[in-house]
Formats: C-alpha cells, structure tokens, sequence
C-alpha cells in the first residue's frame, strides 16, 4: 500500500510538471484560498475569464498560452485561476467583476489590489509583455489611472494611456480627442499619428473624430499618407462612414444645411458598391448594404423633413437606378415592409415581383410574401409563402420566417 501510495504521487507530480512544461497552469483551488497562497508565495494573481465556445478563449489557449516564454513567465511569477463565467461557481464570482467580453485577463499584487487589465486574443510576445507590466507598478493601468485622475495630461502619456485603455476594453472618445488635441496639425503627419487616427476615427463602432474635425480632414486630404501604412480601401470606409454618421445626424436634426454639406462630402464614396469596415484584426464588423448612398440619404431625409416633392422624385430616381439589380430591389422592398410604409406599399410589391424575375431565390420570394401580407391580400400572400418553402426545401434553406406567416395567416 505504501509503495502504491508513492507511485501515485510520483504519478501527481509528474503530471503537474508535465502540465507546467507546456501551458500556462492554472490553480485547482478555492478562489477563497487564492490572494492568500499568491502572498505566501509571493507572487502576483492572473484570473483568466472566459467560457465554454468561446473561439477567441480557445485561440488563446491554443497560440499565447503553450508559447513557452508566456507560460514559464506566468508559471514563475503569478498563481493562475481560471473562471468560467457561465458555469457552476464562476457564475458566482463574474458578479463580482461583471466580465462582458471574453477573454479577459486580471492581474493582481499580492496583497489583492487589481493593478492591470487586457482583453481579447493577444499575441505571445504581447501577451508576455502585458504580464510584465503588471509585475511594474509604473506600467499597470492602474497606475496610469491615477496620473490620470490627478490631472497628468502630457501627450505621451495620453498616447500610452489611450492603448491601455484599448487593450483593456475601456477606451472612449475622451481620451482619444484629449491625445489628439495635444498635437499640432504639422505633428499629425508622424507616422504614429498616422496609424492612431486610423485605428480610432471609429471606435467600437462609434465615429470619434466627426465630420470636418482636424482629424477627419487631415486623413481626408492625406489619403496617399495612409495608404503606405493601410489598406486605401479600408481608408475610404472610414472616411465613408465619418461622412454618413454626419448625414444621419443631419438628418435627425431636419438640418438643410448640415445635409446638404454632408451629402456633398458623400458623393465621393458613391460608387455603387457596398462597404465593409475591418478592424485592426480584419474583422468585419459593419458593412453598407446600399449600393447608392446618396439616393437613399436623400430619400430619407425628404421624408423625414415632409418634403414631398423632393422626395418623390428622388424615389423615382433611386427605383429607375437599381432597377437591374436584384439584391437593392429586395433591400429596399424588405425595408418598406420592416418601416411599415404603407403607402409605399405598391412600388415595394412592384419591385419585390422585379427581383424575382431577376433572381428567383428564397429571400427575394419571402419579401414578396410579407408584402402581400402587408397589403391586406392575406389569401395570395399564403399562396407565396407555401411557393417560397418550396424554394426553400428545394435548395435545403432554413424557412421558419416564411413559416411564422403562414402560421400568422391561419390563426
């Protein structure tokens, strides 16, 4: 029995060691037992949270993590504790921190105290440096936070500080206007500037240097500047979306004069095709489906003023333009159903039987239905929607839209 029980130890550790020679080890404790071993071992604290399918967490686990800089780093120097926010006591303790993106790595001193915060799939080198900073009271956000409160505002210290934030999901408009301000129009051309009006004219979908602001323009007239650095498409989205954020909020305003500077502006990046926004990882996370910017900024903004004529003839402008093109005839169709636009109605219905002929497919025959629907005549909008399922079985298409109208007309 005692040679058993020594086996299995021996067994025990060579595991662990095996674990700690090629991934980052994260501690079978209680959380309750967790700061209290970090101070006897003198080490700091990393809470990795993340959950059950999330890619960005497994890709970590699979790249950053069995890098071995990274993990005899995090091995050596911090206790390591995993938490599932979504199961069992992780759930529990998520209340405390309100984790909402995944992953997200929090470094602790010793003593308990949060000094550093990161998030998302960061590479080994980065991650590697990120975990030193921690260990470096000067370099932790923590630290920059305080500067910070107590009125630090010097530009490279706002530089830093604006990537911290980033990094660790918390960075706003604020900061990033506070950098920018600092700079003279000259100092704009450094190539750092370059890349941070870049990477921040939009930020978490939301324009932080408007329409006609230093930045804006500055990468509106220097567009050959960062292309050397970007992406001209991608530098045209931007400028794109910066303009027609300016056009929508002109529009919510009813401001004639604001809209008609903005749609000039606009005119440039309609070009009859869509726009899809990456951000610095190359993900897709906004995208235009218009084909005609103006037309359809035009649209909207004389039928939010009640500008009937104007608009009239610009709808008959927009329909005459896309009249080819079945993807734009269904948007716009499917748009009038979802806006309950009822007196629009008729030339939605003209232009959903147009995509059709176009392009007989599911979508197009589902927006058909609705319509049909919508306009009162319930008996041959049934007929359509059992057409459109058939489209849909021929072509194995999920139908359980179509299927809600016929469940709908039945009732």
């Amino acid at each position: 029995m005692k040679h058993t029980l020594i086996l299995l130890l021996f067994f025990v550790w060579g595991y662990t060691a095996l674990a700690s020679d090629t991934t980052i080890v994260f501690r079978k404790i209680n959380y309750s037992d967790l700061f209290e071993l970090a101070k006897k071992n003198n080490k700091g604290v990393m809470l990795y949270f993340h959950f059950d399918g999330c890619g960005a967490c497994v890709t970590m686990e699979k790249t950053a993590f069995k890098d071995k800089s990274v993990f005899e780093y995090y091995n050596t120097h911090f206790v390591n504790f995993e938490i599932n926010t979504l199961k069992g006591i992780g759930i529990e303790i998520n209340k405390k921190y309100n984790i909402q993106m995944h992953p997200t790595f929090i470094f602790f001193d010793n003593t308990g105290n949060e000094s550093h915060r990161i998030v998302g799939v960061i590479s080994p080198k980065e991650f590697y440096r990120q975990a030193n900073n921690a260990l470096h009271s000067s370099k932790t956000l923590t630290n920059y936070k305080k500067q910070y409160n107590t009125g630090n505002r010097e530009p490279d210290f706002l530089f830093d500080y604006a990537y911290m934030l980033r990094d660790a999901n918390e960075l706003d408009s604020l900061i990033i206007n506070e950098y920018i301000n600092t700079q003279t129009t000259s100092d704009l051309d450094k190539n750092k500037n370059i890349k941070f009006i870049y990477e921040f004219i939009i930020h978490k979908t939301k324009v932080c240097f408007p329409y006609k602001s230093r930045a804006y323009l500055f990468m509106s007239n220097n567009k050959e500047r960062f292309a050397k650095f970007f992406d001209l498409e991608q530098v045209n989205t931007r400028l794109m979306i910066v303009v027609q954020s300016a056009v929508y909020n002109a529009n919510e305003r009813k401001d004639t004069t604001a809209f008609s500077n903005a749609i000039k502006s606009l005119i440039d990046y309609d070009l009859g095709k869509e726009y899809n926004f990456k951000e610095m990882d190359n993900r897709i996370t906004m995208w235009t489906t218009s084909k005609t910017l103006v037309l359809s900024a035009k649209i909207y903004f004389y039928k939010n003023t009640g500008d009937t004529n104007n608009y009239n003839e610009s709808l008959k402008h927009y329909i005459s333009k896309i009249w080819n093109d079945a993807a734009e005839l269904n948007h716009f169709a499917w748009n009038v159903f979802k806006q309950a636009n009822s007196e629009e109605i008729e030339t939605a219905i003209r232009c959903s039987i147009r995509s059709i002929e176009l392009n007989n497919n599911y979508a197009n025959n589902d927006t058909y239905a609705w319509l049909l629907y919508k306009s009162g005549n319930k008996q041959k909008a049934l007929k359509q929607a059992n057409k459109t399922i058939e489209i849909a079985k021929k072509n194995n298409e999920d139908f359980s839209v179509t299927q809600k109208l016929i469940d709908i007309s039945n009732n």
